[in-house]
């Protein structure tokens, strides 16, 4: 299937609002999905609604701490898209990671989030691109 990649124009949008386009990009990747890996940044949560903790938790047990992690700090390393509730604690945490990303089969990179979803690049087909809202579809921005 032939993708075009996208940049999201975020400039002027809130958290709330870049977290609602992060999830409506990642429903929109949702059945074509195979892995995906974020970083939990523990020590901005704080900042975080009660349900993005309450994904980071679970994200969080998906495997034991590695090297370089600790209590304020996570990483979920790349998980296949199979397990019960990973992938809707995935959707909705991503936008608040500093890194977050999304791969279809063959490790085509979908989505990739940073910086707390303040850039987002996107490979949307042009059956996805009608399916966009009206409001996402004016922040895409084409990468040529």
């Amino acid at each position: 299937m032939s993708r075009d990649k996208y940049v999201v124009e975020t400039d002027g949008l809130s958290t709330s609002e870049r977290a609602d386009v992060c999830r409506e990009l990642l429903a929109l990747a949702a059945p074509e999905v195979a892995t995906f890996e974020t970083d939990i940044p523990w020590s901005m949560a704080e900042e975080w609604p009660s349900e993005v903790r309450e994904a980071a938790e679970h994200l969080s047990s998906l495997r034991e701490p590695r090297r370089g992690e600790d209590r304020l700090y996570r990483r979920t390393g790349v998980r296949k898209n199979d397990q019960v509730g990973a992938w809707d604690a995935f959707v909705a945490f991503a936008p608040y990671a500093f890194d977050a990303s999304a791969w279809g089969q063959g490790a085509h990179r979908l989505v990739a989030l940073a910086d707390c979803a303040q850039s987002i690049v996107v490979r949307l087909s042009g059956d996805q691109i009608a399916l966009v809202s009206t409001a996402l579809e004016a922040r895409l921005v084409p990468v040529r």
